[in-house]
């Protein structure tokens, strides 16, 4: 609260809204390309950018297509067709490694039919696998190809199916049942990976419309409730922390547009969809900042439109002193010199039980709950396997990885991380996933190399670019979808020393070598744009900024090291609040207004937390 002393003499002006408004909360939706076959009840699977549209039912009477569509961003295009039509399936995976499971009517079969088939889609052509554990539709899903969850849903016996709270992971080759939900229910929206889900809603509704859960590999957990009761919704989102839901049956003939946003503890209405009010749209494609609502029924008939969510970049706005905006009714909000991320501070916290230069890579969604992988220790000489977890009050460590190795990178969660590239001596090619307790091997980089860039959010997708092979720099850029990597468009400026942050399709490559760079470049999912360059030319810096591109923090470095720490706002760079300890090549998790800085050169356990205060204060007027 502002004093009366602290106003005096001030000029006071007022704004019509709060001037730091962005992120999801200042999301809209927008009209995308329309299907070519109108269609609900479908599968899907992908991002915002690559999106499949997967079998499902059009107009009525509700005969079942097999025909797949392929979405690039701007258009949908027909691609192979699945083996066996049907709709009130689940789909999950991406464009190119995918899985289409169970689901009702298959091959134009009576109405009265469920199905355990499955099929997997590599690309080019589906495939049947083995049969899901029980004959079953209408349930929630998500993971990649090689890593699936499906959970609730309906099951056999016909005619009167019922409710299941069953749950079956997928590995690639099998099923496996898991812990049961503690709601059976259908027709539920859920969104993220295998060990990561937030599920909510379904049927029947009122009852179970509101009601959700977490799920965090081991057991699911009821959590805060949705503010609107609903079924047959779509989603997106990438963890149980962080989650959309939208559109959705509220009764028999009763449809809703408004949109809801999971943050991890609450639920928060964003923006409506824009177009006409429909169920059996279809998620789990995206993220909560960039999602995807295509097909679904009106109440009349199916539809074709499709529809993107986009979050608005949250930028680090100045309030002049003085400035005040009106905020519900008659409150003044405001006072004060910043609005946001300037006003933001370094300050230590618990040290790591491992003392470590160049940390492999930092992984997580939160400052309190992230992963501090491999690494380097000299004296002696030793290349780090250890991983240990920040709780927000203390490190742990957990199960190592299967190689040690400093300069890796990656990224994702605490659950689902990812690690790919480093030396251990020599510049190594191999990937490891993390899924929260244990480390595993997976396919190698084309091109082994180590000091390179990384962009993920999940370990089933990831961007690897630039670097050192050993013999030169790189500018070589390669996608991770879950399975293998495949070369694409490579950086502008080929260097080592690289940081970066954001996603597989919506990524930023920041600084490097040779000599400190202050380049800067935008990756869209196709190609590399040179952006606004930072204002302090360095390298061997940290980078925080889970899941964004537009809203990143960039800090130490050298040449000498230094605490200098930069904001990007998605259009410039910001000098902000200084580190407490200088240090270069320090490992990084978080976001641009919870951060975490760990490590470094020279060899140190120390961290440090990065928090902004984004709450503007009261101004009680007498």
């Amino acid at each position: 609260m502002a004093t009366y002393k602290q106003i005096k003499g001030v000029t006071v002006q007022t704004r019509d809204s709060d001037p730091v408004i962005g992120g999801v909360a200042g999301a809209t939706w927008a009209s995308g390309g329309s299907l070519n076959t109108a269609r609900g009840y479908h599968g899907a699977a992908g991002t915002q950018t690559a999106a499949l549209a997967i079998s499902g039912a059009p107009t009525p009477p509700f005969t079942y297509v097999n025909n797949v569509e392929n979405y690039n961003g701007t258009s949908w295009t027909e691609i192979a067709e699945v083996n066996g039509a049907r709709h009130e399936a689940s789909g999950f995976g991406t464009t190119t490694a995918a899985i289409y499971a169970a689901g009702y009517g298959p091959n134009s079969l009576t109405p009265t039919e469920r199905t355990d088939k499955v099929e997997s889609w590599n690309g080019s052509s589906w495939t049947e696998v083995a049969e899901t554990n029980e004959i079953k539709n209408i349930m929630g899903s998500g993971g990649s190809a090689t890593a699936g969850i499906i959970y609730g849903g309906a099951i056999h016996p016909n005619p009167s199916p019922s409710n299941t709270a069953h749950v079956e992971y997928w590995n690639g080759s099998a099923w496996s049942e898991q812990q049961d939900m503690n709601t059976a229910r259908s027709y539920l929206q859920g969104s993220g990976t295998q060990t990561s889900i937030i599920a909510s809603g379904g049927n029947p509704v009122p009852s179970n419309g509101n009601k959700a859960e977490t799920w965090d590999g081991s057991s699911w957990t009821e959590v805060s409730e949705q503010n609107t009761a609903r079924a047959q919704a779509a989603s997106a989102g990438d963890s149980s922390t962080d989650g959309l839901i939208f559109t959705g049956s509220t009764g028999p003939a009763s449809g809703v547009s408004n949109c809801e946003h999971w943050d991890g503890s609450s639920w928060t209405e964003v923006n409506d969809t824009s177009t006409a009010v429909r169920t059996a749209g279809r998620g789990p494609v995206g993220t909560s900042p960039s999602a995807l609502n295509f097909g679904g029924y009106n109440g009349s008939t199916t539809v074709d439109s499709t529809e993107e969510f986009t979050a608005a970049p949250v930028t680090a706005a100045t309030l002049n002193e003085g400035d005040l905006f009106l905020s519900g009714g008659t409150t003044l909000k405001g006072f004060g010199k910043f609005a946001g991320v300037p006003t933001a501070t370094w300050a230590s916290v618990a040290s790591m039980n491992v003392p470590r230069s160049q940390p492999g890579t930092g992984a997580g969604s939160t400052s309190t709950n992230c992963l501090a992988i491999g690494g380097y220790q000299n004296p002696p000489l030793q290349y780090k396997a250890n991983i240990e977890n920040f709780d927000g009050s203390s490190w742990t460590e957990l199960n190592d990885l299967s190689e040690g190795r400093q300069f890796g990178n990656g990224g994702g969660t605490r659950t689902s991380a990812i690690i790919f590239g480093g030396t251990d001596g020599s510049a190594v090619a191999s990937t490891e996933l993390f899924d929260g307790t244990n480390a595993s091997t997976a396919a190698d980089l084309n091109t082994a190399r180590y000091v390179q860039g990384g962009a993920s959010q999940i370990n089933t997708a990831a961007l690897c670019f630039g670097g050192y092979t050993g013999t030169a720099n790189t500018a070589n850029t390669e996608n991770w979808n879950g399975s293998s990597w495949t070369e694409v468009n490579n950086i502008n400026n080929t260097r080592s020393y690289i940081n970066g942050a954001g996603t597989p399709t919506n990524a930023i490559a920041i600084s490097g070598e040779p000599t400190p760079r202050n380049y800067v470049e935008s990756w869209d999912g196709t190609s590399w744009t040179e952006i606004a360059e930072i204002n302090t030319a360095r390298a061997q810096g940290g980078c925080s900024g889970f899941g964004t591109n537009t809203n990143v923090i960039f800090f130490g470095g050298e040449p000498g090291s230094n605490t200098i720490t930069e904001l990007w706002n998605g259009s410039s760079w910001t000098e902000i609040g200084d580190m407490g300890t200088a240090r270069t090549t320090p490992g990084g998790a978080g976001t641009s207004i919870a951060g975490m800085a760990f490590g470094g050169n020279p060899t140190v356990s120390a961290a440090e937390e990065f928090t902004a205060d984004s709450t503007l204060a009261d101004v009680t007027v007498s």
